[in-house]
């Protein structure tokens, strides 16, 4: 597998006046988290709020029960913030993680990650991953999670 080059195309040159990519975004100045998920409705939904050449940021809700595709990354580590209810990564090697809001957790590349709402509140995540965020599935070892998707995917 080749590893991936960043391109840095607009480097400053100076103190620079901030400017949004849009008023709808990604890349607003402010994201007001409340406003966003009240726009967005009922779960499950996902909205990236950042991205540039080196990061994605994106906003996910999950209802209870709700989650990802078990997959992995060759070229970057991922780590979320839990803003809201409560969620499990079940990891490669057994390893289960529990998460509430407040809770970082941080998954090494190579590492398969299945991530799962728990508990009976809708769950909030923000996820930080590096362009182009390709995934490569790969079936849950806990749970025997598998389906008929893709392969592989850039997110």
């Amino acid at each position: 597998m080749t590893p991936p080059t960043i391109t840095i195309a607009a480097l400053a040159t100076g103190p620079t006046p901030p400017t949004a990519a849009s008023a709808e975004g990604p890349n607003t100045l402010r994201t007001r988290v409340a406003e966003l998920v009240a726009r967005m409705g009922p779960p499950p939904w996902s909205r990236r709020v950042i991205q540039d050449e080196r990061q994605l940021v994106t906003l996910i809700a999950n209802q209870p029960g709700g989650g990802n595709r078990p997959h992995w990354h060759a070229e970057f580590d991922e780590w979320w913030v839990v803003m809201a209810g409560a969620l499990q990564w079940e990891l490669t090697g057994g390893v289960v993680v529990d998460a509430r809001k407040d809770d970082i957790v941080w998954v090494p590349r190579g590492t398969v990650h299945h991530i799962r709402t728990v508990g009976t509140e809708t769950s909030l995540r923000l996820a930080v991953a590096m362009p182009p965020a390709r995934h490569f599935f790969s079936a849950c070892e806990q749970c025997g999670y598998t389906d008929d998707g893709p392969r592989e995917w850039c997110a």
